[in-house]
C-alpha cells in the first residue's frame, strides 16, 4: 500500500514537471530575441508584413495561437509574431488587496507589537507594495503605508474612481463652470468622457501668462533649473471647459507621472518631462486634466490654499505654437529615452509612423509644436517626436547649470536631471567567446564589451521612470591619445564622473560596471528557474570618506538580490589602497558602487539577464525607500 502511494506521488511530480512553463506562470509580454523581427497581419509566414521590431523590444500579449502570438503595438494596433524568435516573459502588474475581516489593524512595522496606524474593514481596496514573510505592506494614501498580516488579505481588482457631487450650474460669465466640491469627502471628482480626437491646442493670450518657474524637485525626476523668477497664478477650478477648448497651457518645470484617472490608485499610463509645455483642460483638487495619446489623462500637483505655490506648473506664453529655431542661434537637441521610439509625420499619435529611434541617440531640434519636437535626422530629413519620451539637451550640448571646464568632452547627451549615472572605467572589457583581443591576459573588444551591459541597465531603469545617464566615452582610447598608461584608467574616468556630478545636482547613484577576471564558470555563473546569469560582485573602496555609506547601499542591494535571486550576488568585498585603487571614484557620492558582472568566461546574454535582475531589485529598493514618491 505504501509502495503504491509512493509511486503515485512520484508520478504526479513528474507530470507536473512536464507541464509547459506557461501553465505554471502565464507570460504577459514577449521580448524580441533577434536583431529584427517581422510583425504580420495574421499568423503565418505568408501573411502581410505590417511592421518590424528590433531586439529587446517588449510588447504585451493579447492571445496565442499554436506557434504564433498576437501582440499589442505601441500605436494601439495589433500584429502577430512567430514564437521561435521571441522570449515569453512575465511583467508584474500592480496588486490590489482588501481585508477579509471586518476590523484589521494596519501597523507601522511588520510585527504584531508595532504601533497601529489605522484599522481597515472589508470595503477598502489598497495597493500592495511589498511582501515580507507573513506581512504585506499596503498604501493607505499617497504618503502613508502600513503593514498587515497577509492571511487577512484577499486579492481584488483595482478600484474605480467614485462619483462626486454633480457640478454646480455655471454662472453667467465667460469663465468655465466651477466644480462643486464636498469638503466632507475624499472622493476624486468626476470628469467628462474621453474625447473622440485630441483637443485642438488653443494659444493663451500673452498678457495673462506668468513666466516659467522652477519646482522643488522629486528625487527621480528633477527639473532643468530656470533663472526666471516664479509668478504664481491660480489655475481654473473646473474640469469641463466650454466648447472642449483648453483652459490654458502649462510649462512643467519638473517631471510628472500621468494617471488614467484623478486618483493615485489609478493606472499610470505615462510620464511628462521637465520643460514640456502642454495644454490643460481644467483643474480641481490638485489634479490637472490633460490630453495624452488622444484621451483625457491627469497629473497631480498639490496646491496650498487653493493657489499654486512654488513647485507648481504654471501657464506660459507661446506654448502650443510652432516655434522655429532662430537663425544664428545654437540649436538645442533631444536625447531618446526608450527603445523603438516612434517618429511621426505630424505632431500627434494619429499621424503615421515614419521611423523609429533608439535610447541614447541625440538629434537637433528644428522647432517645437506644442508638446512635440521637430527633429533633423542624419539623412537631413525631419520628423516629429513626442516630448514626453525624450530628454531635452541645452544648446551646444551643455547642461543648464554648466560645468567648470573639468570633464569637457565627456557625457555627451547629459541633460541635468539624472538620478543615476552609469559608466565603465575599463570600457573595453569583454568575454572570451566574442573578444577580438585575447593577447596575454587581455580579453577586450572595442565594440562587444561591458558598455553594452551598462546600456541595457540604463534602458531598464529609464523604462521604470528613473532618469539615468549612461556614459559612452571610450576611456581606453582617451588614454591612448594622451599616451597614458592603462593604470591611469580611474584618473581618466574620474573626469567624467565629476563632470556628471556637476551637471546634475540630483545625481545620487553612480555605478561603475566591470566584468571580473578569468574566474571559473562555477564561480561566476548561476542558473535560476532555467535562466543563466552572470553573478554580481559589489566592490567598495575604503580609501575614501564615503565608504561606509557606499558599503551600506551595497549590503542592502546584496540582501535584496539574495531574497529575490538566491545565489546571484557574490557578496560585498572591501578594498583598500594596498589591495587596488582603494578610491574607485567613490568619493564623489555616497551612492557609488563598483559592480563586477561575472567574468571573462560568462557571456553577454548572461550579463543582460543580470542587468534585468539588478534593475528589478534596485527599482524596488528605491520604491521601498519612498524615494519614488513626490
Amino acid at each position: 500500500m505504501h509502495a503504491r502511494l509512493k509511486v503515485a506521488l512520484i508520478a504526479s511530480c513528474f507530470l507536473f514537471l512536464l507541464l509547459p512553463p506557461s501553465w505554471v506562470r502565464a507570460a504577459t509580454h514577449i521580448e524580441v530575441a533577434v536583431d529584427q523581427l517581422n510583425i504580420r497581419s495574421s499568423p503565418g509566414t505568408t501573411s502581410q508584413i505590417v511592421g518590424t521590431i528590433t531586439k529587446a523590444t517588449r510588447l504585451p500579449i493579447i492571445k496565442q495561437q499554436k506557434d504564433w502570438t498576437q501582440v499589442k503595438l505601441t500605436d494601439g494596433k495589433t500584429g502577430w509574431v512567430i514564437n521561435k524568435y521571441v522570449k515569453m516573459i512575465e511583467i508584474q502588474q500592480p496588486k490590489y488587496v482588501k481585508s477579509n475581516v471586518d476590523m484589521l489593524n494596519v501597523r507601522a512595522e511588520p510585527n504584531a507589537t508595532a504601533q497601529i496606524l489605522q484599522i481597515i474593514d472589508k470595503t477598502g481596496v489598497y495597493l500592495q507594495t511589498k511582501k515580507q514573510g507573513d506581512w504585506a505592506q499596503i498604501k493607505l494614501s499617497d504618503k502613508v503605508s502600513g503593514w498587515v498580516n497577509a492571511r487577512f488579505l484577499t486579492e481584488t481588482s483595482a478600484p474605480a474612481p467614485k462619483p462626486a457631487p454633480a457640478p454646480a450650474q455655471p454662472p453667467a460669465t465667460t469663465q468655465p463652470p466651477a466644480l462643486s466640491q464636498n469638503p466632507a469627502t475624499t472622493q476624486p471628482p468626476v470628469f467628462s468622457q474621453n474625447p473622440a480626437a485630441p483637443p485642438v491646442p488653443t494659444p493663451i493670450p500673452a498678457t495673462t501668462q506668468p513666466p516659467l518657474t522652477t519646482q522643488t524637485p522629486g528625487p527621480w525626476e528633477a527639473p532643468v533649473p530656470s533663472t526666471t523668477p516664479a509668478v504664481p497664478a491660480a489655475p481654473p477650478s473646473s474640469f469641463t471647459p466650454s466648447n472642449g477648448q483648453a483652459s490654458g497651457t502649462i510649462m512643467l518645470s519638473e517631471g510628472y507621472v500621468i494617471f488614467s484617472a484623478p486618483d493615485f490608485l489609478s493606472p499610470v499610463i505615462g510620464q511628462l518631462n521637465a520643460g514640456t509645455a502642454i495644454n490643460h483642460y481644467g483643474y480641481a483638487d490638485g489634479w490637472y486634466k490633460i490630453s495624452f495619446n488622444g484621451v483625457y489623462a491627469y497629473i497631480f500637483n498639490p496646491v496650498a490654499g487653493g493657489q499654486p505655490g512654488q513647485g507648481q506648473p504654471v501657464s506660459t506664453p507661446g506654448a502650443g505654437v510652432s516655434t522655429p529655431n532662430p537663425a544664428g542661434q545654437a540649436q538645442a537637441s533631444i536625447r531618446v529615452k526608450n527603445p523603438d521610439t516612434n517618429l511621426r509625420s505630424g505632431p500627434g499619435t494619429e499621424y503615421a509612423v515614419i521611423g523609429t529611434v533608439q535610447p541614447g541617440e541625440v538629434y537637433p531640434i528644428v522647432q517645437t509644436a506644442g508638446d512635440w519636437y521637430v527633429i533633423r535626422r542624419g539623412d537631413n530629413t525631419t520628423a516629429y517626436i513626442a516630448g514626453w519620451v525624450v530628454d531635452r539637451i541645452q544648446p551646444g550640448g551643455q547642461p543648464a547649470n554648466g560645468t567648470n571646464g573639468l570633464g569637457v568632452g565627456y557625457n555627451h547627451g547629459m541633460v541635468g536631471n539624472e538620478t543615476v549615472y552609469i559608466y565603465h572605467t575599463h570600457n573595453r572589457e569583454s568575454w572570451r567567446n566574442v573578444a577580438r583581443n585575447t593577447q596575454g591576459s587581455s580579453v577586450d573588444d572595442p565594440e562587444i564589451n561591458i558598455t553594452l551591459v551598462g546600456k541595457r541597465l540604463g534602458e531598464l531603469l529609464q523604462t521604470r521612470g528613473i532618469p539615468t545617464m549612461v556614459n559612452r566615452d571610450d576611456f581606453a582610447q582617451k588614454l591612448a591619445e594622451q599616451k597614458k598608461s592603462y593604470s591611469l584608467s580611474y584618473s581618466e574616468s574620474y573626469k567624467a564622473v565629476s563632470a556628471a556630478a556637476a551637471t546634475s545636482p540630483y545625481l545620487k547613484y553612480i555605478f561603475d560596471i566591470h566584468r571580473d577576471s578569468d574566474e571559473p564558470r562555477s564561480k561566476v555563473a548561476i542558473t535560476l528557474n532555467g535562466k543563466t546569469y552572470s553573478r554580481i560582485l559589489f566592490v567598495i573602496g575604503t580609501a575614501n570618506p564615503n565608504y561606509l555609506e557606499n558599503k551600506k547601499l551595497a549590503e542592502h542591494l546584496h540582501a535584496r538580490l539574495e531574497a529575490s535571486y538566491p545565489g546571484l550576488s557574490r557578496g560585498v568585498i572591501l578594498k583598500g589602497s594596498n589591495q587596488g585603487n582603494g578610491e574607485y571614484n567613490q568619493s564623489i557620492s555616497g551612492g557609488s558602487l563598483l559592480l563586477e558582472f561575472g567574468g571573462t568566461n560568462n557571456t553577454l546574454e548572461e550579463c543582460y539577464n543580470t542587468a534585468e535582475a539588478f534593475a528589478d531589485v534596485f527599482f524596488n529598493y528605491m520604491l521601498e525607500s519612498q524615494i519614488a514618491y513626490h
